[in-house]
């Protein structure tokens, strides 16, 4: 008789709960015997994983958020550690979340059960030495980016260059409407954690309400949201009388009828570039997390579509980058979203990078990452 496979699924992040789900879908079609169990998000568990805790409890970002939510945080590990202990998996699919997962895979490692990391750690923005305690916990790495393959192979040669999930969501392409055309004059993307919103949300709204010397009606203003819990939140944050209209981020149609959008950073910047939608990113840490991230980051840049382009092609950034604004940077980026609307050639150079990186971005990473998988369990 032959035993259906477990495999051990944990992706902490909305983004990355999404791509998980991308996985599994594809990897059903290779296996459909497999048994799935996560920590995860609703996207997951739509695919038919058994989610054992609900990772948008521990989404934080920031060093004091994960101390404010260390509890829950703890309490999450301590219920992967007992289910790696008593299932003991085929094997573990870790997606993104570094260190939360980093820790799952020092566990693991010691039980001998065969860890896959797909949209490996950022090892490029932090410290590259990394890489050797990377390697020494996992089997093998799924990069989503071409440089990272580059960079990975440096040090061991059990790696992949899968392409970027995103590149296998047809309806993430650039509207067929011009964009004198499209009825949304800006949309607001604050990010998907409840500590991005919050340090986020008022900072954009204020952004147009204190600073819009141009004709900007609430009507043609939508704030989109990840998830009900982002949706929920957003709601009771917006200062009374603030009529804008809120929208689902995954509604790809409405997305693509922004002529402008504001955005926290994060996967969402790519999304927008795959839908030719130009924008300004806009983000606000607490001060001491920005201290203590400023000191160890060693990027210039923290949007993907200037990280891509530059670090692949050698190029400029073409998305303005507004990192704990003040009031000058507040003024700058008011000018910044007119001169998006305003000049033609403007918007048409930032669409000139946008197609390149959608050339760099290959497609079928949940295919290929969902083969690599099926060959490490049989």
């Amino acid at each position: 008789m032959i035993t259906s496979k477990n495999i051990f699924i944990i992706a902490g992040e909305a983004s990355g709960d999404q791509h998980a789900a991308n996985y599994v879908k594809q990897h059903l079609k290779i296996n459909p015997d497999i048994k799935f169990t996560a920590i995860g998000q609703q996207e997951l568990k739509k695919e038919g994983a058994k989610i054992i805790y609900d990772s948008e409890k521990i989404s934080v970002v920031g060093i004091i958020e994960v101390l404010v939510k260390y509890r829950l945080i703890k309490h999450a590990l301590n219920i992967a550690y007992k289910h790696i202990k008593e299932d003991k998996p085929d094997l573990i699919v870790l997606v993104d979340y570094v260190e939360f997962n980093m820790k799952i895979a020092k566990f693991a490692r010691s039980m001998n059960i065969p860890i896959l990391f797909y949209i490996a750690p950022q090892v490029w923005a932090w410290r590259e030495k990394r890489i050797k305690n990377i390697i020494n916990l996992v089997d093998h790495i799924a990069v989503v980016f071409p440089f990272e393959e580059t960079l990975f192979q440096k040090y061991t040669k059990s790696v992949t260059y899968v392409g970027h999930p995103l590149s296998d969501n047809a309806n993430m392409n650039p509207s067929t409407l011009d964009y004198k055309d499209k009825p949304i004059e800006l949309g607001i993307f604050p990010g998907s954690r409840e500590s991005e919103i919050k340090n986020n949300l008022f900072l954009m709204i204020d952004l147009i309400k204190q600073k819009n010397s141009e004709t900007l009606s609430r009507k043609n203003i939508k704030i989109f949201y990840s998830n009900t819990t982002a949706k929920n939140l957003i709601t009771k944050l917006l200062p009374k009388g603030w009529d804008v209209l809120l929208a689902s981020g995954k509604d790809l149609e409405t997305v693509k009828n922004c002529k402008r959008a504001i955005t926290a950073s994060g996967t969402i910047t790519l999304e927008l570039a795959l839908m030719n939608i130009p924008m300004i990113i806009m983000y606000r840490l607490s001060p001491f997390t920005y201290y203590v991230m400023k000191s160890l980051i060693k990027l210039k840049y923290i949007g993907l579509v200037n990280l891509i382009l530059g670090d692949t092609l050698g190029s400029k950034p073409i998305i303005k980058e507004f990192v704990q604004p003040g009031y000058s940077d507040e003024i700058d980026a008011m000018v910044e979203l007119r001169n998006i609307d305003n000049n033609e050639d403007y918007r048409k150079s930032i669409e000139k990078g946008y197609s390149e990186i959608r050339a760099i971005l290959n497609p079928g990473a949940s295919v290929k990452v969902a083969k690599l998988a099926e060959k490490m369990i049989k």
